[in-house]
């Protein structure tokens, strides 16, 4: 099929997943530069929250205290950034776990933390992934460990199903999640972790994920977002 795919980009010629213009050859991200130029330069080490420069203590998370030793994401998530992450995670268009896991890993290559063992998804509970039909999470840790030639294990379970947090308030959304996260007793965990989530808010979510893979044996656990 490779001879056709000159054809094909003829009549369906690869397009910025932000602008949609169209790109030059295959385009590394899927992003044309002048959406990757608008990218954030910087965010927060801990909390991973875009910011116009390095600032420390962070204003969005001093007051926060986190299981996980660090965070990035690619951008805030609002305007053109919600509007791809919205395709991807309720529009079914799994095709975009690629491009927006490659920015991930860019994002990644650029934070210079340890050396990372593995990298972990954050699970979805096996009625919403009957509902959705595939775990937008495990999807973008694939592309980045392929891209960082990390294994990807799926060592976490959801252990109870939990209401949507996009609904719920700040304190809400802790309580939703709390205990909700384990390891699968079959599996030993060890070294240090890549969390994965398309979304980091309150970081609740996160926060008990890590804090369960923690317990289990981990060393210490980072963690990557697509949006903040």
């Amino acid at each position: 099929m490779g001879h056709l795919n000159p054809l094909f980009d003829l009549f369906f010629p690869p397009r910025c997943i932000f602008c949609c213009s169209r790109l030059e050859g295959e385009g590394a991200f899927s992003t044309c530069e002048k959406c990757l130029a608008k990218l954030p330069v910087h965010c927060c080490h801990r909390c991973g929250h875009p910011l116009p420069e390095q600032i420390d203590p962070c204003p969005v998370c001093r007051d926060y205290k986190l299981s996980f030793h660090g965070a990035c994401a690619v951008d805030l998530y609002r305007g053109r950034m919600k509007r791809v992450v919205q395709k991807y995670k309720y529009g079914r268009q799994k095709h975009l776990a690629g491009p927006l896991g490659k920015l991930m890993a860019r994002r990644l290559k650029k934070c210079g933390w340890p050396q990372l063992s593995a990298v972990v998804p954050v699970p979805l509970h096996r009625q919403r992934l009957l509902e959705r039909g595939y775990d937008q999470s495990l999807l973008l840790a694939q592309v980045i460990g392929d891209e960082l030639g990390l294994p990807v294990r799926t060592v976490l379970v959801r252990s109870r199903p939990t209401p949507s947090q996009t609904k719920l308030g700040h304190n809400e959304r802790w309580q939703n999640v709390r205990d909700a996260f384990s390891v699968l007793p079959e599996h030993t965990v060890s070294g240090r972790l890549l969390l994965v989530d398309d979304l980091l808010t309150t970081g609740a979510t996160a926060h008990f994920a890590a804090a369960a893979l923690l317990s289990a044996g981990a060393q210490e656990v980072y963690l990557a977002v697509v949006g903040r």
